[in-house]
């Protein structure tokens, strides 16, 4: 049992099976002329009704390490979702060295991150804090920042998000937390939490056990200032998490450098990760800044790592 990490162990796991390869990989501005009733999430263009919200400490029920669409509390039906009809299409660019700017006006996607790929390895914890920031100056964007983990062939996320502005699951010209799973045909998050400027996050996704290839998680966004926090769990299978985020700015309808937070950076601190299931190892991540796409603006983008500290700038 770590410090600061609250490992709650819930009845509910929600299971994934491993989707197809075939994650179509665009751009939104693109993207959204061909899906125009589709609803941007974190990484995603997809179908509103792929899309759902489920209550802190419900469960998502699988079977041999597939989803079945049902949803319970305490063990009652609450909801029964059938899977996507059509994959979701990615607006997180697949690569930091494909320079999509002459195509992309304005932040649509994947901005910059603190990252590390632990190849061959998995990933069982990554934590640390961030602050709040100011709001924009100007609203009509919509901004994700977090850290989380993904899977050596990037085709899901587990991520404790913070949000401004409106998306999906809600929001609006304030800051909110909520805990994501986002793949390419389910997305589950739990409730948005309303935050302020200048409060203390704490952010972390995490092994809870495991059974021969199946892994369980805990992924949950707290505000320790407030109290307010907001978590989902989930199970996955085959999958080798070694993909590690310290730290990623992800924004979408963003035409100009006032629509970003007024402060001009965050600051994620003491953001740790270890492998190990019960016995945990520190590990020593050779975190490295990655710059995805500015969309042709100049507002100072940049990536600093020092240590368990990484810092994006706008």
């Amino acid at each position: 049992m770590l410090k600061k990490v609250k490992l709650i162990y819930c009845a509910g796991l929600l299971g994934l099976s491993t989707y197809s390869m075939a994650y179509a990989q665009t751009i939104k501005s693109q993207a959204a002329l061909v899906h125009p009733d589709w609803v941007q999430i974190p990484g995603e263009l997809i179908r509103p009704e792929c899309v759902h919200e489920i209550p802190n400490g419900a469960k998502v029920e699988t079977v041999e390490g597939k989803i079945t669409g049902d949803v319970t509390v305490n063990g009652a039906l609450l909801a029964h979702y059938e899977p996507c009809t059509e994959e979701a299409v990615a607006t997180r660019h697949p690569s930091p060295s494909e320079n999509r700017v002459a195509h992309t006006p304005g932040l649509n996607g994947w901005v910059e991150a603190a990252q590390w790929d632990d190849t061959n390895q998995n990933v069982d914890l990554i934590y640390g804090n961030w602050t709040v920031p100011s709001n924009p100056s100007e609203n009509g964007g919509l901004i994700y920042l977090f850290n989380g983990l993904e899977p050596s062939v990037q085709t899901y996320i587990l991520q404790p998000v913070l949000q401004y502005g409106s998306g999906y699951a809600g929001g609006g010209n304030y800051w909110a937390i909520a805990s994501w799973l986002v793949g390419t045909n389910y997305v589950f998050h739990s409730p948005l939490e309303t935050v302020n400027p200048g409060d203390s996050l704490f952010g972390y996704t995490e092994v809870t056990g495991t059974s021969g290839s199946t892994l369980d998680w805990r992924v949950e966004g707290e505000d320790e200032t407030t109290g307010a926090y907001s978590w989902i769990t989930t199970s996955t299978s085959g999958l080798e998490w070694s993909w590690a985020y310290a730290a990623v700015l992800e924004a979408y309808g963003i035409s100009s450098c006032s629509q970003l937070p007024a402060n001009l950076h965050d600051t994620f601190t003491g953001t740790e990760v270890y492998q190990g299931t019960t016995s945990y190892t520190l590990e020593t991540p050779g975190w490295y800044g990655a710059i995805y796409d500015t969309g042709g603006l100049s507002c100072g983008f940049g990536v600093g790592v020092s240590g368990t500290t990484s810092t994006v700038y706008y």
